[in-house]
């Protein structure tokens, strides 16, 4: 049987850029529903820099952010097989954010995340894998370089206003991986984009 990658694996692909169209009724009706704002929409620039300073200098490692609903689930490798959840108008409180998010700076993060990496590797449990993934992972590792390019990160940041302001295919909520340097973007049309870091300034650059 001939094997099928999946659209975002175990591995890192800095060309990554896929698109997956959702349900065809709501692509049709996008311009019959009338758009309603929210916190989020007024508050926008100020939370892409409180995001951007999770990323870059807290444990959080991914960011799932509802921009219709204000909900933003963050995973931190603080406690890594767990999601919290928040309101993004909770964000914009100094005192919150202190109480809730450790600092840590992002090469630090980027040497624990290997090192968990290597525990499991050394853990009996590894040896329930195939030989096939056993070797794929530790190779996955052993060349795993930083977490992302901060220039990268900073961009996908400023441009999510822009994203949200489209007039027609605005984007409804946006998952940000720094472990495989992903962004997942979906819209309002229920359709879905997803591609690396690296590629999200080419898809700015052409759809804006």
């Amino acid at each position: 049987m001939k094997k099928k990658d999946a659209l975002v694996g175990y591995y890192f692909n800095n060309n990554l850029m896929h698109s997956i169209k959702g349900d065809k009724s709501l692509r049709e009706s996008v311009y019959n529903r009338e758009r309603a704002f929210n916190s989020v929409d007024k508050n926008l620039e100020k939370l892409s820099k409180v995001w951007l300073y999770l990323l870059l200098e807290t444990g959080a490692y991914r960011l799932v952010i509802g921009l219709n609903n204000a909900e933003v689930r963050i995973s931190s490798v603080f406690d890594p097989f767990n999601t919290e959840v928040h309101l993004a108008d909770d964000l914009l409180n100094p005192e919150y954010m202190d109480f809730h998010f450790n600092k840590i700076p992002l090469k630090e993060k980027s040497r624990l995340i290997k090192r968990l990496y290597k525990v499991m590797e050394d853990d009996t449990a590894f040896e329930l894998l195939s030989l096939e993934w056993q070797n794929s992972l530790r190779m996955r590792n052993k060349k795993m370089e930083k977490l992302t390019d901060v220039d990268d990160l900073r961009f996908i940041m400023e441009n999510l206003p822009k994203l949200r302001d489209l007039e027609g295919y605005y984007l409804r909520a946006v998952t940000i991986n720094l472990f495989n340097s992903t962004v997942s973007m979906s819209f309002n049309c229920d359709g879905t984009q997803i591609m690396s870091h690296k590629k999200f300034r080419e898809f700015i650059e052409h759809y804006i």
